[in-house]
């Protein structure tokens, strides 16, 4: 009786032994695929609110992004503080991949300027987005009729450029073009967005406006702004007769850009694969018509290496031009 009691106890046991090892084989593919990276819904965070430039360039990505990750995303939009709301969000989630920010270079400046709960150091480069090239623009009355002309006086006065936050993008772009091209620094006068710039470029208050082509895409092809220098390393579609910093011998090439990164922490593999197919779903017809309406760079994307030097290279050039202009020590 003990026998069989035993053997009716090890065969119960067995069994569900049996049927444990099975069900954990039926459950395996199920696991596996929870696993696979990502299998839910991936965060993008801004700072911009509704409808701004960086949060329309999150969306144009997530046109073709669900397709090629198989999964849903989500804009997730923190205004406030130049983007340390913004890093903030990022900086409370887990490091896991499910959560990754477009950034621009206002982000560093207020890394910079040690008003982030992030350092720099803790940004991962993923892909660049945009690459939107400032163009150093005149009214039509301006005396200065090509980049040349401008330079030539600037060299011996102090000339007014537009900007649109003292301390901001436009300001360290106008700082970094005067030490490269030799001219006096400029005064830069703040103003609030590119609409006001344009505006008081072609009523003549400032001597020079500094935007990107679509801030006076209109006005330039009115008549009413003149287009003088392109500052990057190439002619810029939309103003093939523009010449750019190159062309002139300039080592000067600044621009609005966006790009999306992650926090120092997400494994290895998952930013791999957070690269491949941002690229891929920026690689899509939507979002290359976008650039292009746009007039941005048409090598606007680039993936994980060259972002990362980018941004290394504007964060050790935004440190040198704030010092100079006194804003941090």
């Amino acid at each position: 009786m003990t026998d069989r009691m035993t053997a009716s106890r090890l065969t119960r046991r067995a069994f569900a032994a049996g049927s444990t090892a099975a069900l954990g084989l039926a459950l395996a593919p199920r696991a596996r695929a929870q696993d696979k990276f990502p299998s839910r819904v991936v965060e993008v965070v801004t700072h911009a609110g509704v409808g701004g430039g960086t949060d329309i360039t999150a969306r144009m990505m997530m046109v073709h992004a669900a397709g090629v990750f198989q999964t849903e995303f989500a804009v997730v939009n923190k205004v406030g503080g130049s983007g340390a709301a913004a890093l903030a969000y990022a900086n409370s989630r887990p490091r896991d991949g499910y959560t990754i920010l477009l950034i621009t270079q206002t982000h560093l400046l207020t890394m910079l300027q040690g008003k982030a709960p992030v350092k720099y150091e803790e940004i991962v480069a993923l892909a660049r987005a945009t690459d939107d090239p400032q163009v150093v623009m005149v009214g039509k009355n301006s005396p200065y009729k090509t980049a040349q002309d401008l330079l030539a006086a600037a060299k011996t006065k102090q000339l007014k450029f537009g900007a649109t936050q003292l301390g901001g993008v436009d300001h360290l772009a106008i700082y970094g073009f005067a030490k490269k091209s030799g001219i006096q620094q400029p005064t830069a006068i703040p103003f609030r967005g590119g609409g006001d710039i344009v505006i008081n470029t072609v009523g003549g208050n400032i001597d020079v406006g500094m935007l990107n082509y679509a801030e006076a895409e209109s006005q330039i092809k009115a008549g009413d702004v003149r287009a003088l220098l392109t500052l990057a390393p190439k002619r810029l579609g939309p103003l093939p007769d523009v010449p750019c910093s190159k062309d002139l011998g300039l080592d000067a090439n600044y621009s609005t850009v966006r790009g999306f990164v992650a926090l120092k922490g997400v494994p290895e593999e998952n930013l791999k694969t957070l690269e491949q197919g941002l690229i891929k779903a920026m690689q899509g017809q939507m979002y290359a018509s976008y650039i292009e309406t746009s007039g941005q760079s048409p090598d606007s994307v680039v993936g994980r290496a060259a972002w990362q030097k980018q941004l290394d290279d504007f964060n050790a050039e935004g440190l040198d031009a704030l010092k100079g202009l006194g804003l941090v020590k």
